[in-house]
């Protein structure tokens, strides 16, 4: 759903600001659906016609949660999509940028940095913690390292926009919206750079270890590897077995490969 909902926000801002409104997404949206449909990875997920019209009704929604909660009209875009391709602390670092907009506050070569989220946003009246949003923020800010690198664009900004559609008690679907933000300074910079050159010493010594500590967490229900992790299995067994008590459902979804390849519908 995140790379529909990506694509559809991308053809979006393409056309006028005044162009940007909620009907001219939806048309968008049923013109792309077609051709989405027949990649091969929508292909794979086997969806039946009940499941199909689920999937548009659930992109929709969280398309919806973003005009009710952002403003496209008022984007200035730089780049979407944005490759970008740097040596940052000595780490040679790739990655698509979602979004780079000029920051119209401070005038110039500034830009804010952002990337989509199509999953679960901070909930209301139960933030994140500083750590947890230091590291979502890793990725935004390791793009505005990136860019600085190039030397094409100054980030003043790096964000988080979250956007998704949340199922409810009843089987029903809402949207649900939150972003994150960190001022691009170059004390977030410095400490963005030393996280990546850890991280990517980690994978040097895991290599040469034949080795790596498993990090388990809900992203295993779609780890290829999983089938050749017993941590990694264990957690979604968990993860299956526990429910959310906002929805109702298993805490991990019955759309994770994981899922399948475990036997555990």
């Amino acid at each position: 759903m995140g790379t529909f909902v990506h694509k559809v926000l991308e053809d979006l801002l393409e056309l006028s600001p005044e162009g940007r409104t909620p009907d001219a997404a939806r048309q968008i949206a049923t013109e792309y659906f077609t051709p989405f449909s027949e990649r091969g990875d929508f292909q794979a997920l086997g969806f039946d016609e009940v499941a199909t019209r689920r999937f548009k009704h659930k992109a929709w929604t969280a398309i919806s949660a973003y005009f009710a909660e952002f403003a496209p009209a008022q984007v200035d875009p730089v780049h979407q999509e944005m490759r970008v391709r740097a040596e940052v602390a000595g780490v040679p670092f790739f990655g698509i940028i979602d979004l780079v907009e000029r920051d119209g506050t401070t005038g110039g070569d500034a830009v804010i940095v952002t990337d989509y989220k199509t999953g679960t946003p901070p909930e209301t009246g139960k933030p994140w913690s500083a750590e947890q949003n230091a590291e979502k923020l890793l990725q935004p800010m390791w793009y505005a390292a990136a860019l600085m690198e190039m030397g094409e664009h100054t980030p003043t900004l790096a964000r988080l926009l979250y956007f998704t559609a949340a199922q409810t008690a009843d089987g029903g679907l809402v949207g649900r919206t939150g972003q994150l933000s960190a001022t691009v300074d170059e004390g977030a910079l410095e400490a963005a750079r030393a996280e990546l050159a850890k991280r990517w010493h980690q994978i040097g010594e895991a290599r040469e270890a034949g080795m790596a500590d498993a990090n388990p967490g809900v992203l295993c229900g779609w780890c290829p590897f999983v089938a050749h992790c017993a941590e990694g299995q264990m957690e979604v067994r968990r993860l299956r077995s526990e429910t959310n008590p906002r929805t109702g459902e298993p805490r991990m979804r019955s759309d994770a490969p994981a899922v399948v390849e475990l036997g555990l519908l």
